[in-house]
Protein backbone atom coordinates (compact mmCIF):
# COMPACT_ATOMS: atom_id res chain seq x y z
CA UNK A 1 0.00 0.00 0.00
CA UNK A 2 1.36 3.43 -1.06
CA UNK A 3 1.04 5.36 1.80
CA UNK A 4 2.28 8.70 0.38
CA UNK A 5 -0.79 8.58 -1.53
CA UNK A 6 -3.09 7.89 1.65
CA UNK A 7 -0.82 11.03 3.04
CA UNK A 8 -1.76 13.15 -0.04
CA UNK A 9 -5.53 12.61 0.24
CA UNK A 10 -5.93 13.03 4.29
CA UNK A 11 -3.85 16.29 4.27
CA UNK A 12 -6.04 17.71 1.65
CA UNK A 13 -8.66 17.21 3.94
CA UNK A 14 -8.06 17.78 7.39
CA UNK A 15 -4.58 20.30 7.42
CA UNK A 16 -6.47 23.12 6.52
CA UNK A 17 -8.54 23.75 9.54
CA UNK A 18 -8.02 24.98 12.80
CA UNK A 19 -6.97 22.71 15.63
CA UNK A 20 -6.54 22.62 19.63
CA UNK A 21 -8.79 22.52 22.10
CA UNK A 22 -8.65 26.67 22.33
CA UNK A 23 -10.45 26.91 19.21
CA UNK A 24 -13.16 25.12 20.51
CA UNK A 25 -14.31 27.77 22.57
CA UNK A 26 -15.00 29.84 19.86
CA UNK A 27 -16.27 27.86 16.94
CA UNK A 28 -19.08 26.51 15.27
CA UNK A 29 -20.83 22.95 16.11
CA UNK A 30 -19.89 22.18 12.31
CA UNK A 31 -16.58 23.66 12.67
CA UNK A 32 -16.20 21.57 16.06
CA UNK A 33 -17.10 18.49 14.24
CA UNK A 34 -14.54 18.82 11.78
CA UNK A 35 -11.77 19.19 14.13
CA UNK A 36 -12.63 16.77 15.88
CA UNK A 37 -13.16 13.99 12.64
CA UNK A 38 -9.67 15.62 11.33
CA UNK A 39 -8.14 14.94 14.70
CA UNK A 40 -9.64 11.30 14.83
CA UNK A 41 -8.32 10.67 11.28
CA UNK A 42 -4.70 11.77 12.03
CA UNK A 43 -4.57 10.14 15.14
CA UNK A 44 -5.64 6.36 13.58
CA UNK A 45 -3.17 7.16 10.42
CA UNK A 46 -0.22 8.21 13.05
CA UNK A 47 -0.73 5.38 15.36
CA UNK A 48 -0.82 2.54 12.50
CA UNK A 49 2.54 4.38 11.11
CA UNK A 50 4.37 3.63 14.65
CA UNK A 51 7.96 2.96 14.12
CA UNK A 52 8.04 5.17 10.65
CA UNK A 53 10.05 7.74 9.80
CA UNK A 54 8.46 11.00 10.68
CA UNK A 55 9.54 14.25 9.17
CA UNK A 56 9.75 17.97 10.55
CA UNK A 57 10.56 21.30 9.80
CA UNK A 58 12.29 21.75 6.36
CA UNK A 59 14.53 24.89 5.16
CA UNK A 60 15.94 25.33 1.54
CA UNK A 61 18.76 26.38 -0.16
CA UNK A 62 18.36 27.75 -3.83
CA UNK A 63 22.15 26.88 -5.39
CA UNK A 64 22.74 27.74 -8.67
CA UNK A 65 20.47 25.22 -10.93
CA UNK A 66 19.38 23.24 -8.00
CA UNK A 67 17.54 22.67 -4.54
CA UNK A 68 19.06 21.63 -1.19
CA UNK A 69 16.76 20.75 1.19
CA UNK A 70 17.31 19.70 4.97
CA UNK A 71 14.69 18.85 7.26
CA UNK A 72 14.39 16.63 10.61
CA UNK A 73 13.61 13.14 11.11
CA UNK A 74 12.28 10.97 14.18
CA UNK A 75 10.47 7.95 14.94
CA UNK A 76 6.56 8.10 14.99
CA UNK A 77 5.63 7.42 18.44
CA UNK A 78 8.72 8.56 20.43
CA UNK A 79 7.94 10.39 23.43
CA UNK A 80 8.65 13.48 23.52
CA UNK A 81 7.64 13.31 19.52
CA UNK A 82 10.96 15.96 19.08
CA UNK A 83 13.39 14.25 21.44
CA UNK A 84 15.35 12.46 18.94
CA UNK A 85 16.28 13.90 15.57
CA UNK A 86 18.19 13.79 12.47
CA UNK A 87 19.35 16.05 10.22
CA UNK A 88 18.43 14.76 6.17
CA UNK A 89 18.46 16.10 3.14
CA UNK A 90 17.24 15.83 -0.36
CA UNK A 91 17.94 17.27 -3.73
CA UNK A 92 15.95 18.78 -6.80
CA UNK A 93 16.24 20.34 -9.87
CA UNK A 94 12.75 21.49 -10.18
CA UNK A 95 10.87 21.22 -6.55
CA UNK A 96 9.22 18.15 -7.86
CA UNK A 97 11.73 15.16 -8.46
CA UNK A 98 13.71 14.92 -5.30
CA UNK A 99 16.94 12.36 -4.42
CA UNK A 100 17.37 11.36 -1.05
CA UNK A 101 20.65 12.38 0.78
CA UNK A 102 19.97 10.41 3.94
CA UNK A 103 21.09 11.36 7.22
CA UNK A 104 23.49 14.56 7.27
CA UNK A 105 24.06 14.99 10.24
CA UNK A 106 23.19 12.57 13.53
CA UNK A 107 23.47 13.34 17.34
CA UNK A 108 27.11 13.15 18.74
CA UNK A 109 27.26 11.14 21.86
CA UNK A 110 30.47 12.81 22.51
CA UNK A 111 29.03 16.01 23.64
CA UNK A 112 26.24 16.66 25.80
CA UNK A 113 24.58 19.60 24.16
CA UNK A 114 24.06 17.74 20.98
CA UNK A 115 24.13 14.14 22.21
CA UNK A 116 20.08 13.65 21.48
CA UNK A 117 18.54 15.50 18.80
CA UNK A 118 19.88 17.87 15.52
CA UNK A 119 16.77 20.51 15.42
CA UNK A 120 16.26 22.82 12.96
CA UNK A 121 18.59 25.58 11.45
CA UNK A 122 19.70 27.62 8.28
CA UNK A 123 21.97 27.12 5.42
CA UNK A 124 24.01 29.55 3.11
CA UNK A 125 26.71 29.23 0.34
CA UNK A 126 29.75 32.26 0.18
CA UNK A 127 32.69 31.74 -1.22
CA UNK A 128 32.04 28.09 -2.10
CA UNK A 129 31.82 26.75 0.94
CA UNK A 130 28.56 26.12 2.59
CA UNK A 131 27.61 26.66 6.21
CA UNK A 132 25.07 24.76 8.55
CA UNK A 133 24.31 26.29 11.61
CA UNK A 134 22.10 24.22 13.23
CA UNK A 135 20.80 23.67 16.97
CA UNK A 136 20.72 20.86 19.16
CA UNK A 137 19.73 19.28 22.08
CA UNK A 138 21.04 16.62 24.82
CA UNK A 139 19.64 13.29 25.51
CA UNK A 140 18.25 13.05 29.23
CA UNK A 141 17.94 14.43 32.24
CA UNK A 142 18.18 18.35 31.99
CA UNK A 143 20.21 17.99 29.19
CA UNK A 144 17.13 16.98 27.21
CA UNK A 145 15.38 20.28 27.78
CA UNK A 146 18.81 22.30 27.47
CA UNK A 147 19.72 23.29 23.24
CA UNK A 148 22.52 25.00 21.50
CA UNK A 149 23.98 26.03 17.87
CA UNK A 150 26.34 24.56 16.08
CA UNK A 151 28.31 24.80 13.10
CA UNK A 152 28.90 22.51 10.22
CA UNK A 153 30.51 23.11 6.77
CA UNK A 154 30.88 21.09 3.45
CA UNK A 155 32.40 21.79 0.13
CA UNK A 156 29.56 20.00 -1.57
CA UNK A 157 26.64 20.45 0.08
CA UNK A 158 26.43 17.13 1.01
CA UNK A 159 29.05 15.85 3.25
CA UNK A 160 29.25 18.01 6.34
CA UNK A 161 32.15 18.47 9.12
CA UNK A 162 31.64 20.06 12.46
CA UNK A 163 33.50 23.21 13.21
CA UNK A 164 33.94 23.93 17.14
CA UNK A 165 36.41 26.59 17.62
CA UNK A 166 33.44 29.38 18.06
CA UNK A 167 30.88 26.91 18.78
CA UNK A 168 28.56 25.74 20.19
CA UNK A 169 27.05 28.98 20.80
CA UNK A 170 24.75 28.80 24.19
CA UNK A 171 24.30 32.04 26.66
CA UNK A 172 25.44 31.09 30.23
CA UNK A 173 23.53 30.90 33.07
CA UNK A 174 23.83 34.50 34.48
CA UNK A 175 23.49 36.00 31.21
CA UNK A 176 21.16 39.17 31.30
CA UNK A 177 18.57 38.51 28.44
CA UNK A 178 18.38 35.27 27.73
CA UNK A 179 17.48 31.75 30.38
CA UNK A 180 15.12 29.21 31.29
CA UNK A 181 11.56 29.43 31.02
CA UNK A 182 9.45 29.44 34.20
CA UNK A 183 6.90 27.65 32.97
CA UNK A 184 9.00 24.17 31.32
CA UNK A 185 12.12 24.64 32.69
CA UNK A 186 13.21 24.43 28.68
CA UNK A 187 16.01 26.46 27.47
CA UNK A 188 15.01 27.35 23.76
CA UNK A 189 18.11 28.49 22.37
CA UNK A 190 17.41 26.95 18.46
CA UNK A 191 16.19 27.66 14.89
CA UNK A 192 19.52 29.97 14.10
CA UNK A 193 18.59 31.98 10.94
CA UNK A 194 21.60 34.32 9.43
CA UNK A 195 21.04 37.69 7.71
CA UNK A 196 23.98 39.38 6.29
CA UNK A 197 23.12 43.18 6.64
CA UNK A 198 23.54 45.01 3.54
CA UNK A 199 24.44 48.43 4.82
CA UNK A 200 27.23 47.33 7.71
CA UNK A 201 28.45 43.85 6.04
CA UNK A 202 27.75 41.87 9.43
CA UNK A 203 26.26 38.95 9.83
CA UNK A 204 22.73 38.66 12.40
CA UNK A 205 22.04 35.09 13.75
CA UNK A 206 18.51 35.21 14.87
CA UNK A 207 17.16 32.56 17.48
CA UNK A 208 14.80 31.61 19.18
CA UNK A 209 14.86 32.08 22.98
CA UNK A 210 13.32 32.75 25.83
CA UNK A 211 13.95 35.83 28.13
CA UNK A 212 14.50 36.35 31.76
CA UNK A 213 11.33 38.04 32.37
CA UNK A 214 8.06 37.27 34.56
CA UNK A 215 5.31 34.91 33.68
CA UNK A 216 5.09 32.15 31.44
CA UNK A 217 5.21 33.78 28.28
CA UNK A 218 8.76 34.43 27.52
CA UNK A 219 9.31 33.47 23.73
CA UNK A 220 11.54 35.91 22.52
CA UNK A 221 13.97 36.25 18.87
CA UNK A 222 17.41 36.92 20.51
CA UNK A 223 20.08 38.02 18.45
CA UNK A 224 24.20 37.72 17.94
CA UNK A 225 26.54 39.44 15.33
CA UNK A 226 29.80 38.78 13.85
CA UNK A 227 31.87 39.88 11.31
CA UNK A 228 32.48 36.72 9.78
CA UNK A 229 30.09 34.19 8.57
CA UNK A 230 31.74 31.55 10.61
CA UNK A 231 33.08 34.04 13.16
CA UNK A 232 32.61 34.45 17.09
CA UNK A 233 29.46 36.07 17.48
CA UNK A 234 28.51 38.11 20.29
CA UNK A 235 24.96 38.25 22.24
CA UNK A 236 22.71 41.30 21.76
CA UNK A 237 19.29 42.25 23.88
CA UNK A 238 16.71 40.16 21.71
CA UNK A 239 15.23 41.82 18.95
CA UNK A 240 10.97 40.76 19.61
CA UNK A 241 10.54 40.38 23.36
CA UNK A 242 8.00 41.28 26.22
CA UNK A 243 7.26 44.96 26.76
CA UNK A 244 8.40 45.68 30.58
CA UNK A 245 5.97 45.24 32.47
CA UNK A 246 3.57 43.87 30.04
CA UNK A 247 0.44 41.24 31.31
CA UNK A 248 -0.37 39.79 28.03
CA UNK A 249 2.79 39.00 26.13
CA UNK A 250 1.50 36.40 23.28
CA UNK A 251 4.03 33.75 23.16
CA UNK A 252 5.46 30.63 25.11
CA UNK A 253 8.31 30.22 22.72
CA UNK A 254 8.62 30.98 19.05
CA UNK A 255 10.09 28.89 16.25
CA UNK A 256 11.64 29.23 12.98
CA UNK A 257 12.87 32.72 12.55
CA UNK A 258 12.82 34.39 9.43
CA UNK A 259 14.26 37.76 8.08
CA UNK A 260 13.92 39.86 5.07
CA UNK A 261 14.99 43.29 4.57
CA UNK A 262 12.56 45.20 1.91
CA UNK A 263 11.14 48.87 1.36
CA UNK A 264 13.53 49.93 4.29
CA UNK A 265 12.60 48.19 6.53
CA UNK A 266 13.59 44.29 8.44
CA UNK A 267 10.54 42.52 8.16
CA UNK A 268 10.87 39.36 10.34
CA UNK A 269 8.18 35.69 10.48
CA UNK A 270 7.82 33.31 12.54
CA UNK A 271 5.46 30.71 13.92
CA UNK A 272 3.68 29.43 17.26
CA UNK A 273 1.92 26.65 18.16
CA UNK A 274 -1.27 28.34 19.32
CA UNK A 275 -1.56 25.55 22.57
CA UNK A 276 1.40 27.76 23.52
CA UNK A 277 -0.01 31.28 23.21
CA UNK A 278 -1.25 33.41 26.07
CA UNK A 279 -5.42 33.47 26.09
CA UNK A 280 -5.17 36.49 26.92
CA UNK A 281 -3.45 37.45 23.95
CA UNK A 282 -5.68 35.60 21.37
CA UNK A 283 -8.95 37.06 22.89
CA UNK A 284 -7.56 40.56 21.36
CA UNK A 285 -7.88 38.83 18.15
CA UNK A 286 -10.61 38.45 15.60
CA UNK A 287 -11.74 35.08 15.64
CA UNK A 288 -10.16 32.71 13.17
CA UNK A 289 -7.31 35.06 12.07
CA UNK A 290 -4.53 33.16 14.84
CA UNK A 291 -4.20 29.73 14.45
CA UNK A 292 -1.59 26.80 14.24
CA UNK A 293 -0.83 27.66 11.36
CA UNK A 294 -0.51 31.66 11.31
CA UNK A 295 2.70 32.76 10.19
CA UNK A 296 3.55 35.81 12.67
CA UNK A 297 4.72 39.22 10.70
CA UNK A 298 6.80 42.03 12.63
CA UNK A 299 8.71 44.93 11.19
CA UNK A 300 11.44 47.30 12.10
CA UNK A 301 13.38 49.93 11.04
CA UNK A 302 16.44 48.64 12.69
CA UNK A 303 17.75 45.08 12.53
CA UNK A 304 18.70 44.94 16.25
CA UNK A 305 14.53 46.08 16.91
CA UNK A 306 12.46 46.39 18.39
CA UNK A 307 9.84 44.53 15.89
CA UNK A 308 6.86 45.58 16.43
CA UNK A 309 3.12 44.07 14.74
CA UNK A 310 3.48 44.63 10.96
CA UNK A 311 -0.39 47.14 11.60
CA UNK A 312 -2.25 47.18 14.57
CA UNK A 313 -4.46 43.89 14.88
CA UNK A 314 -2.61 42.69 12.42
CA UNK A 315 0.66 40.58 13.40
CA UNK A 316 -0.28 37.71 10.61
CA UNK A 317 0.68 37.33 6.98
CA UNK A 318 -3.15 37.12 6.39
CA UNK A 319 -3.88 34.12 4.25
CA UNK A 320 -1.63 32.16 6.34
CA UNK A 321 -4.29 31.03 9.13
CA UNK A 322 -5.89 28.84 6.56
CA UNK A 323 -2.94 26.96 5.16
CA UNK A 324 -2.69 24.20 7.55
CA UNK A 325 1.35 24.71 7.56
CA UNK A 326 3.81 25.03 10.55
CA UNK A 327 7.06 26.35 10.52
CA UNK A 328 6.34 28.30 7.09
CA UNK A 329 9.62 29.61 5.17
CA UNK A 330 10.10 31.75 2.44
CA UNK A 331 11.65 30.89 -1.08
CA UNK A 332 12.43 32.99 -3.72
CA UNK A 333 11.58 32.71 -6.70
CA UNK A 334 12.44 34.23 -9.86
CA UNK A 335 9.01 36.06 -10.36
CA UNK A 336 10.11 39.45 -8.39
CA UNK A 337 7.69 40.11 -5.48
CA UNK A 338 6.69 36.37 -4.88
CA UNK A 339 7.72 33.68 -2.77
CA UNK A 340 7.17 30.40 -2.58
CA UNK A 341 5.73 29.34 1.21
CA UNK A 342 6.54 25.99 2.91
CA UNK A 343 6.56 24.00 5.76
CA UNK A 344 5.23 20.62 6.97
CA UNK A 345 1.76 19.82 8.33
CA UNK A 346 1.64 19.35 11.89
CA UNK A 347 -1.02 16.81 12.40
CA UNK A 348 0.77 14.09 10.28
CA UNK A 349 4.67 15.10 10.37
CA UNK A 350 4.05 15.52 6.46
CA UNK A 351 6.34 18.30 4.82
CA UNK A 352 5.00 20.87 2.73
CA UNK A 353 7.63 21.48 -0.28
CA UNK A 354 6.23 22.31 -3.34
CA UNK A 355 4.83 25.90 -5.07
CA UNK A 356 1.28 25.16 -3.77
CA UNK A 357 1.61 28.53 -1.55
CA UNK A 358 2.62 31.59 -2.77
CA UNK A 359 3.28 34.93 -0.17
CA UNK A 360 3.26 37.78 -2.67
CA UNK A 361 4.28 41.15 -2.22
CA UNK A 362 1.49 43.35 -3.07
CA UNK A 363 2.65 46.79 -2.60
CA UNK A 364 1.37 47.18 0.89
CA UNK A 365 2.42 44.23 2.28
CA UNK A 366 2.60 40.37 2.04
CA UNK A 367 0.01 38.16 1.31
CA UNK A 368 -0.42 34.29 1.34
CA UNK A 369 -2.10 32.92 -1.66
CA UNK A 370 -3.00 29.17 -2.90
CA UNK A 371 -1.39 29.36 -6.59
CA UNK A 372 -3.52 27.60 -9.09
CA UNK A 373 -3.48 24.14 -9.02
CA UNK A 374 -4.23 23.95 -12.93
CA UNK A 375 -0.93 22.49 -14.61
CA UNK A 376 0.68 22.49 -11.30
CA UNK A 377 2.81 19.37 -10.45
CA UNK A 378 3.73 18.59 -6.97
CA UNK A 379 6.17 16.89 -5.40
CA UNK A 380 6.47 13.13 -5.40
CA UNK A 381 7.97 11.53 -2.10
CA UNK A 382 11.51 10.64 -1.78
CA UNK A 383 10.97 7.89 0.70
CA UNK A 384 9.14 5.42 2.42
CA UNK A 385 8.09 7.92 4.66
CA UNK A 386 6.04 11.03 5.11
CA UNK A 387 8.21 13.35 3.43
CA UNK A 388 5.78 15.40 1.09
CA UNK A 389 2.18 16.44 1.03
CA UNK A 390 0.92 17.50 -2.12
CA UNK A 391 -1.23 15.70 -3.78
CA UNK A 392 0.00 14.05 -7.17
CA UNK A 393 -1.11 16.03 -10.53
Amino acid sequence: MNLNRIHHGIVSLIEPIPTGASELQTISILERGAIRIGNAIAGMLRSSLRGAPMNWDPWILKDGDRYLMFYLQGVEGQTPWWSVSNLCGAISKDLYEWDDLGILLAPDPNHAWESGRISAGHTLKENGTYYLFYSAGGKEGRELKSEGIGLATSTDGIHWERQYKHFPLIPSEDDPDYGRCNWSNHFHWRDPYIFKDPDSGKYFMFTCASSKTPGNFQGCVGVAVSDTIDGKYQLLPPVLVAPPNAKNWGFYHLERPQVIYRNNQYHLFFSCFRMFQNQKWLHKHPRGRITNSSLHWYVSDRITGQFLPVAQNQSIVPGSETSGLYGTNLLETETPDEYIGYGWYHRLHVLEVSPRYRICWTGNGYEMRRANPSGLQFPRSISSGTLTAASES
